[in-house]
């Protein structure tokens, strides 16, 4: 497949995805939490490997685990989801993953913050 037409499945598959997450899903594990950063497909479209951020709450804990556990539940739908809007010939096995590139950033900020005093 083109890389030109992969990049637009992938563009559709983050949006469909972020709106499931803000609009859809009910499960008290990732909801409200979670902002796609990426998503990658392969050439054959059979996977899609889909990175999550969880945003930090402030005052409370993230637990990966648990919203790893949570995205598993969940990814069966996404998948439906997709198969819905798109209509390709085969919708791709969702992968889920957690990305930290936000949380990192944010730890990097603070430490600027304390350094500059």
């Amino acid at each position: 497949m083109r890389k030109q037409r992969l990049g637009a499945i992938e563009k559709e598959i983050s949006k469909i995805i972020s709106q499931v997450l803000f609009e859809e899903i009910k499960n008290t594990k990732i909801k409200g939490m979670l902002s796609v950063t990426h998503v990658r497909v392969t050439p054959d479209s059979k996977f899609a490997d889909v990175s999550f951020s969880a945003l930090p709450v402030p005052g409370k804990e993230t637990n990966k685990e648990l919203i790893l556990e949570g995205l598993n539940e969940v990814k069966g739908y996404f998948r439906k989801r997709i198969s819905e809007e798109l209509g390709l010939r085969y919708t791709p096995e969702i992968r889920v993953k957690l990305d930290d590139s936000i949380e990192h950033a944010v730890n990097i900020s603070k430490i600027l913050d304390e350094v500059k005093r």
